[in-house]
């Protein structure tokens, strides 16, 4: 597995290194994606490049030390795993020239994905305490024969069917062709629905009577607990905004972590 810091922005560098240290070179290049590229930036990289494996490359030494042979371990799952053996171990670990190539190439997506899943868990929670049991759904048509439902429409055209309503996707199928979105796909598969089915209750609402959440779970799903599913939800979206939280913060973390150690070495060269 190779190690990968996190890079920098030019925003978080200028925090950590308001001003340019002078040099008998001139400035120090700052802390952006631009320095991997740096001649002058080389030696400080590659003994941070060092640091950060040594902890790695001690592991293997005392493995092969004690003679250590990999085991083969039975996993949670029941399935097979073999133990990492010391030569496996420092295949893992690229050179210095391939590290810096990755922290090029490969962290600024990991550090984009970090802040995507972040604001994507953020938003999870958001919804979710804004749209809950007692607040309107977002039901607007619903398909029933007597008190078996069939299926039902969402505000944005989204279809759901049951077992017995699985033909009716045809229509949704059909709206999809004909590129249609939001109320006038709604209207265009509430209106042959109900054209075509005369045994089919069609029941139509808009934003000011479509039904709350728990009407909706009451009148037509009435085993279900909303209360419970919902509190499961809201729980499980926290827990993913607090790991994603925690991801961000170690990544912020790594990042400060390394431009105190190469901000460091610079002092030390400046000063020496």
């Amino acid at each position: 597995m190779t190690i990968l810091t996190n890079t920098y922005s030019a925003s978080s560098a200028n925090a950590a290194y308001a001003s340019s240290t002078q040099s008998s070179n001139g400035s120090h290049p700052t802390f952006s994606e631009e320095m991997y590229s740096d001649p002058e930036m080389r030696p400080y990289l590659e003994q941070y490049y060092e640091k950060a494996y040594a902890p790695m490359r001690e592991r293997i030494a005392a493995m092969r030390e004690d003679g250590y042979t990999p085991k083969t371990i039975q996993t949670e799952d029941g399935g097979i795993a073999q133990e990492i053996s010391a030569d496996q171990y420092e295949a893992m670990i690229p050179d210095f020239d391939k590290w810096l190539e990755g922290q090029k190439t490969i962290i600024p997506g990991i550090r984009d994905s970090v802040d995507i899943f972040r604001e994507g868990a953020q938003r999870h929670v958001d919804y979710l305490e804004k749209n809950h049991p007692d607040s309107q759904s977002d039901v607007r048509a619903v398909f029933s024969n007597g008190d078996q439902i069939l299926g039902y429409l969402y505000e944005n055209g989204g279809m759901v069917t049951h077992d017995r309503g699985s033909h009716l996707r045809t229509y949704s199928d059909q709206a999809d062709k004909l590129g249609l979105r939001g109320q006038a796909r709604v209207d265009y598969i509430a209106d042959a629905i109900s054209r075509d089915y005369s045994s089919i209750d069609v029941s139509r609402y808009d934003d000011q009577n479509a039904p709350t959440r728990r009407e909706f779970s009451e009148r037509w799903y009435p085993d279900h607990d909303v209360d419970q599913s919902y509190q499961a939800s809201l729980q499980e979206a926290r827990s993913q905004l607090a790991a994603a939280e925690e991801r961000y913060r170690q990544q912020q973390s790594n990042i400060t972590e390394m431009h105190s150690y190469l901000l460091g070495l610079m002092e030390q060269e400046h000063f020496s």
